[in-house]
């Protein structure tokens, strides 16, 4: 076992997700879900003009995630695409890829400026408060890559009393975790500081029909590790709310390749140091937020059999500047300033791989009795090195409406334009790069309805939604003259779909409550660019047509049983429709009981994942591990 993981563990064991807010949540009903995703003002999901799902930290522990990727899967309705448990998490949302899916952390954005995306695997759930994703455009308020929807990681705060919690884990195929929280308030200041440590071995059986026969064998080389530290100091005084963070990770783990394949003894390295601030002061007419974020991230990959070993490296900043006031009883209206640096390193990008880029935006609420209107614009300006500068106009309009006298009924709908500015990559990537690429461009519209009824210890909760998608310019990677790969503006891609979801909450007792939801997606993704194309008119490659994922908990006393369950359906490998990976079903479970000792309270938690012991894949070649159990125990010692 690793040192630094005994160091750790006799220090503390892992700060479990969620540990603040279970001791009450399993006997409450949950009280509106706040929003500032949808709109970049504080309002409920329900008065909303697109759909946005808010996961606490109650669902974090209920589904015993591991990472962003984990709850993101299991409760919303997007489609997180797997390279096997270790590998790589990438986001799927409404049929658009993980580059045009934007990922923001309390409202600024992460994004890789040379891949366009997050490995959501690699960011631990332990730092975070909630996660809300907002299905559709979003570049009228965020910008670029806001095409299939918005993720925003909302980060701890320090509570009201001193606090520390604890715990340690253990499960299958070597996997160990541990880690410590703390937090407290002196005066007008507040700290919260917390660490987590996480390996596994990686070593699952799984059949491996490229052999003959087909026979069981362990998966190698399927080995990681990660480590993450995060702080944060808060002040509250006078006009000022501030916030400053700090948050590192550090990740190694083995590359297997496809199971079919023999492993090449590929690694990679992933390390991140993210810095963030911000400060909101109150006057007499409104608010002014201001803030900035900074970003340094280094990859390295090593194939010891193609004697490759590379490291690229960037950097990102953006700094914002946004104020709002209220004009006359109906209109809260906003607006604001925004801008950006990115930089990338790595042996095969041209050395003038920058990237500056400026934003301005305006976006307001109205309210006029049971409507409330949402408008928003905004200009993006991009500066690339050997370029003309890139522009895009981004507006949106979305509606809210209680069409009747009693507030459980709400009718939504929104149409927004969206872009996506080409990658790093894209532009630079030595051979192939073009830098005159133009961004991706689409119009979204999304209808919707949302009944939600509250009385007597019930919260019921039911959404339908339908989407239109139409993008132009996407980019794709195509073989060229000179045997390589260039990038180049071609696709067009019409996507279609309905979602449905429900959710229950109940007090059945004193000491008893229930909770239960579902998430069902229909999502119609199709390739319109070239008629005599094999690829027209097919399904996008790994969008799964349908999804239906379900959960149900019980809570009696100190005891809570919660079981989930997700079924993916049938992903085409190829873009011509002929390959398809088959459909699949996952159910995972937990058992918790929590008790009081004498100075803390200690919840030990059992976790059985794909109790069926589904044989399925992620991505094709990649297979994921049969049914497996953890353990976790954790300790919470409240400040008196």
């Amino acid at each position: 076992m690793n040192l630094r993981f005994f160091f750790l563990l006799a220090l503390t064991g892992l700060c479990a997700p969620g540990a603040r807010a279970q001791a009450t949540a399993d006997t409450t009903v949950a009280l509106p879900e706040i929003t500032v995703t949808a709109t970049r003002a504080e309002t409920t999901t329900a008065e909303a003009p697109a759909r946005v799902t808010v996961l606490d930290a109650r669902a974090m522990a209920s589904v015993a995630a591991r990472s962003v990727a984990d709850v993101v899967a299991a409760r919303t309705g997007a489609f997180i695409r797997r390279y096997g448990p270790t590998g790589l998490a990438s986001l799927s949302l409404r049929g658009a890829n993980a580059s045009q899916t934007l990922v923001l952390l309390d409202g600024f954005r992460l994004a890789d400026p040379q891949l366009g995306q997050l490995d959501l695997s690699l960011l631990p759930t332990v730092v975070l408060e909630s996660v809300e994703v907002m299905y559709g455009a979003g570049s009228a308020l965020y910008g670029s890559d806001a095409v299939g929807g918005v993720v925003n990681l909302r980060t701890l705060r320090p509570g009201a009393r001193p606090s520390a919690r604890a715990s340690a884990e253990a499960g299958a195929f070597g996997e160990r975790m541990g880690g410590l929280a703390l937090s407290g308030r002196k005066g007008a200041f507040s700290g919260l500081a917390a660490v987590e440590y996480r390996t596994i071995d990686g070593d699952f059986p799984f059949v491996n029909p490229s052999l003959f026969p087909p026979r069981e064998v362990r998966r190698e080389g399927a080995d990681g590790e990660r480590l993450a530290l995060y702080g944060t100091l808060g002040y509250a005084g006078g006009r000022h709310r501030a916030v400053a963070g700090v948050w590192y990770n550090d990740a190694a783990r083995g590359l297997p390749g496809p199971a079919t394949a023999t492993p090449k003894g590929e690694r990679q390295w992933d390390a991140s140091l993210r810095i963030w601030a911000s400060d909101r002061l109150r006057f007499r007419w409104g608010t002014l937020r201001l803030g900035g974020l900074a970003q340094r991230a280094s990859l390295r990959y090593r194939n010891p059999q193609l004697r490759i070993d590379q490291t690229g490296r960037t950097i990102i900043a953006t700094v914002e500047a946004e104020a709002t006031a209220a004009l006359g009883r109906r209109w809260l209206v906003g607006g604001g300033l925004t801008g950006g640096y990115g930089r990338a390193r790595h042996p095969n990008l041209r050395a003038d791989a920058t990237e500056r880029r400026l934003g301005a935006f305006v976006h307001a609420d109205a309210s006029y009795g049971r409507l409330r209107l949402f408008p928003a614009l905004r200009l993006d300006v991009y500066a690339l090195p050997g370029a003309a500068r890139q522009t895009a106009l981004s507006p949106r309009f979305g509606l809210n409406l209680r069409p009747l006298p009693w507030r459980a009924l709400r009718l939504k709908a929104s149409l927004g334009r969206a872009f996506r500015v080409p990658t790093f990559n894209d532009r630079f990537w030595q051979p192939g790069g073009d830098p005159d690429l133009r961004p991706e461009r689409g119009w979204t519209f999304d209808a919707g309805a949302l009944l939600h009824h509250a009385a007597r210890g019930v919260d019921l909760k039911a959404e339908a939604s339908f989407f239109l998608h139409r993008l132009r310019d996407q980019i794709l990677w195509r073989p060229v003259a000179g045997g390589f790969y260039a990038p180049a503006n071609f696709s067009r891609v019409r996507t279609r779909g309905l979602e449905l979801s429900g959710e229950a909450r109940a007090r059945l007792a004193r000491a008893a409550a229930l909770d239960a939801g579902f998430f069902y997606t229909l999502t119609d993704a199709r390739d319109r660019s070239d008629p005599d194309a094999a690829s027209f008119d097919h399904q996008l490659r790994y969008v799964p047509r349908r999804q239906l994922k379900g959960y149900l908990g019980v809570a009696w006393r100190a005891l809570r049983l919660d079981v989930s369950a997700r079924h993916v359906g049938k992903r085409f490998v190829t873009a011509d429709g002929r390959q398809a990976l088959d459909p699949y079903w996952v159910v995972d479970a937990q058992f918790r009981v929590t008790g009081a000792l004498p100075l803390a309270r200690m919840t030990l938690a059992l976790a059985l994942e794909n109790a069926f012991d589904a044989a399925y894949e992620g991505i094709k070649g990649y297979p994921m591990p049969p049914r497996a159990m953890r353990l976790r125990l954790v300790l919470d010692l409240p400040g008196g």
